[in-house]
């Protein structure tokens, strides 16, 4: 398969180009054209690569993980029943084990981008949270300090990765303005009663705002450009 664009990794199977023969690398620097591995430049073999191997193995692994987390719940469920002391712990195991097998099927099998993984897991956890803070009896802890702290760690991981992808860093907008809005609807709960401890709440929204606000100063062009084309104005 002729690749003609300048790029390292297949825009279809994800696998790492590389070229063919000696030959065909003089040929190849001139034009900027790459081959997928095992293919021959003649057109003679059609040795595609085996993407399906990997993606039978995975789907193997999260049926293994399905089968072992029933029978494992299930246990669960029926000591939790026998031993009853008030709390229902099998259902926080049974959010946990659900929020590990998405994460295999969304996450991993789905092949998403990493800033979609990283955003719907963190929001997994937060919801996990916030479920085991209902099931043991609520408190407001996971609303108070676990979804302000996780909008925060979200703001950290931004500009790690603005940092380490310096020469893209206008990618991450769309990501800025999620922790923007979740900040905002984190400060709408203490509004509403619901959060009693602000000063995490708050926080994160000074944080969140203000990392928004330097990138849209800073980023100039780059950053209006972004914008333009995410939401198309």
């Amino acid at each position: 398969m002729e690749i003609l664009d300048n790029t390292a990794v297949c825009p279809l199977c994800s696998s790492v180009l590389e070229i063919s023969s000696p030959a065909q690398g003089a040929l190849d620097a001139e034009s900027s054209k790459f081959w997928e591995p095992g293919l021959t430049a003649g057109g003679g073999g059609d040795a595609y690569p085996d993407v399906k191997a990997a993606v039978r193995k995975l789907s193997f692994i999260v049926r293994l993980y399905s089968f072992l987390a029933i029978v494992s719940e299930a246990a669960l469920v029926a000591v939790n029943y026998l031993y009853f002391h008030g709390i229902w712990w099998s259902a926080i195991t049974g959010i946990c084990i659900l929020y590990f097998y998405l994460t295999l099927k969304y996450s991993l099998q789905k092949n998403k981008g990493y800033q979609t993984v990283i955003v719907v897991q963190v929001i997994g956890a937060v919801l996990l949270v916030i479920a085991a803070d209902n099931i043991i009896g609520y408190r407001g802890w996971s609303v108070n300090y676990v979804l302000p702290g996780a909008i925060l760690l979200l703001d950290g991981t931004i500009g790690t990765l603005m940092i380490v992808n310096a020469s893209n860093w206008q990618s991450y907008l769309l990501m800025q303005i999620l922790t923007v809005v979740a900040s905002v609807a984190c400060t709408a709960l203490w509004y509403f009663g619901i959060l009693t401890k602000p000063f995490l709440a708050f926080t994160a929204l000074a944080v969140s705002l203000c990392m928004f606000l330097g990138t849209l100063i800073f980023g100039d062009r780059k950053a209006k450009a972004e914008l333009q084309r995410r939401f198309h104005v």
